[in-house]
């Protein structure tokens, strides 16, 4: 094996081969003859100097390193991705580690070893169905630059592996979902009055969520497998309604999920993974061709029937790994679960395209690794009402390796009696993603409504700009200021008082305050003239920027029009 990858010790029970693919990535094909799939793991050990933090895609809040018996994160094709981003004070890359096969079950433990002050490095990988032959590559990245950089070019690297789905214009225009303002409450007709008002307010695209399978408003998935309209049994008719207002219209759907109460459930009682007395429903097993034939045929049938434009497909990440399952049955025709998910989507979304080659599918987190970006063009960020930490984090987490898939927030929620700067920073915390806005507009007040048109407008007429890609500072501190830049216009987003924030020469910039009720201490090595705007869009103030530092009276929830003189 060639002199930079001697580093590496490679074990598994089986006969194992290395070969350098380019100066950063390493081949590593496994051959074995019995029937027990061997485990793979691979390791390596480096100093720790100038490394202080750690990105994985499901590292949440925690960017710490970890010490070497405790730091580990699991990823899978229904789960997180094979990738891990290690970086110093100053957000340079220290070494990005990601695998091609994102289809497995894998496990990444980077951790500090206390006796030597070294980092230990190891993915394990679970050879469970793979028939005596494995392989997958390796890339190590340890190039001098920015994190965001290693990771989005780790992220092209997959591309090459996962083609990503092709992503309509109206996946990336601001959309409103029930989820919140309705839950399990739809109702056709005020559902109806609802998309009226979201498109005089500028929306083309509404999500229906969870409810309108079922007469129950009680929460839970006791009712789900069915996927008969019981809440609008009218469906096609009122889709069409819907769609002469100028909608497109998406439907929610719960994947693995069979209630107790439905006829799905004792159809395939034995075919089920597992069971959640609390969510009062049984995850499905893919493994059988029956099971994916009828979520295939459910899909289908209502794009066909009642026109739908797209869906929301939730819980994809319910289905456990193989190693949870229960063993494998003659009636099954994949051994493990990872292969049956692929299966089932790759089974789904043929079926789709036939119909609907500009089919819209929503995934969330924790789906939303490369592998399913070849089945969805919309990745949200997981369920966080009214947390705009967490919204903001998970937007700039899923920036960081969707490409150019459409990220897209949590539904945004807030009480009709709020600060009308609090609704805004809700929104500027998403700012860089598209926004789901899921308050009843017509019970708004007339200024949030006013707030809510002006940002929706912002977006909509800024969204090259807000997708170009993300410079995201301090992961650690959990990106306290975020920005991006096209040609000669930037916008930059403070996030948490204190901060200040860097003008960096461009013609226009976008100074967005969307954490500090003093203002915003603006860093500039030039002059230029601000115009400053409250949260609605209204003109409140000119100022001048001088050379150096200076707070800018930006008003919470607001922005300054910045032009270098």
């Amino acid at each position: 094996m060639e002199k930079q990858f001697q580093d590496l010790v490679i074990s598994a029970e089986a006969q194992v081969q290395a070969a350098a693919v380019d100066e950063k990535s390493v081949q590593i094909i496994c051959e074995w003859t019995d029937g027990t799939a061997p485990e793979l793991e691979i390791a390596w050990k480096m100093p720790i100097v100038d490394l202080h933090y750690c990105w994985h895609p499901r590292c949440g809040k925690e960017r710490h390193l970890q010490p070497d018996w405790c730091a580990a994160f699991d990823s899978r094709v229904s789960s997180g991705a094979p990738v891990i981003c290690l970086y110093n004070l100053a957000g340079m890359n220290w070494m990005t580690a990601a695998l091609s096969d994102a289809l497995s079950e894998s496990c990444f433990r980077f951790g500090v070893n206390e006796e030597s002050g070294m980092l230990l490095c190891r993915i394990s990988i679970a050879l469970d169905g793979h028939n005596g032959f494995y392989s997958v590559i390796l890339r190590r990245d340890s190039q001098e630059c920015r994190y965001e950089t290693a990771l989005a070019e780790t992220a092209r690297w997959w591309e090459t592996f996962y083609p990503p789905m092709a992503v309509p214009a109206i996946a990336r225009q601001p959309m409103y979902s029930t989820w919140y303002s309705y839950h399990q409450h739809t109702i056709a007709q005020e559902l109806e009055e609802e998309c009226s008002q979201a498109v005089r307010d500028g929306f083309r695209c509404v999500i229906v969520d969870d409810g309108w399978q079922t007469l129950d408003t009680q929460r839970g998935y006791a009712y789900c497998g069915d996927w008969e309209p019981l809440k609008i049994p009218e469906m096609k008719e009122h889709v069409e309604r819907v769609h002469s207002m100028g909608m497109k219209y998406l439907l929610w759907y719960s994947v693995p999920f069979v209630g107790r109460w439905s006829k799905a459930y004792q159809r395939f009682r034995d075919q089920q993974l597992t069971w959640n007395e609390r969510l009062g429903a049984a995850t499905l097993d893919p493994r059988f061709p029956e099971v994916r034939a009828y979520l295939t045929d459910i899909y289908c049938k209502a794009m066909t029937e009642w026109k739908l434009d797209g869906f929301k497909l939730d819980f994809i990440d319910s289905f456990c790994t193989t190693r949870k399952a229960p063993p494998y049955r003659e009636a099954m025709d994949c051994r493990t679960v990872e292969e049956a998910v692929v299966r089932l989507m790759n089974g789904v979304m043929e079926a789709l395209r036939k119909i609907n080659p500009d089919v819209l599918i929503e995934f969330r987190q924790s789906y939303t690794g490369p592998a399913m970006r070849l089945y969805g063009n919309m990745f949200r960020v997981g369920d966080c009402p009214d947390d705009l930490i967490s919204n903001r984090v998970g937007m700039v987490d899923l920036r960081l390796l969707m490409g150019e898939s459409a990220v897209h927030s949590d539904m945004l929620m807030w009480h009709p009696e709020e600060k009308v700067e609090n609704a805004a920073v809700q929104i500027q915390n998403v700012l860089f993603a598209v926004p789901q806005i899921s308050v009843r507009l017509a019970q708004l007040p007339e200024n949030h409504r006013r707030m809510l048109a002006f940002w929706m407008d912002f977006i909509r007429e800024h969204s090259e700009l807000l997708a170009a890609p993300i410079r995201a500072e301090a992961p650690q501190q959990l990106y306290p200021v975020v920005r991006t830049r096209l040609q000669d216009e930037a916008v930059v987003a403070v996030y948490q008082p204190g901060c200040s924030a860097e003008l960096e020469g461009a013609a226009l910039t976008w100074l967005v305050n969307a954490g500090d009720p003093r203002g915003v201490v603006a860093e500039s090595a030039y002059e230029a003239h601000a115009s400053v705007y409250d949260c609605m869009g209204a003109l409140v103030c000119e100022a001048e920027v001088n050379a150096g530092l200076q707070r800018l009276p930006i008003p919470l929830g607001g922005f300054a029009r910045i032009e270098r003189k």
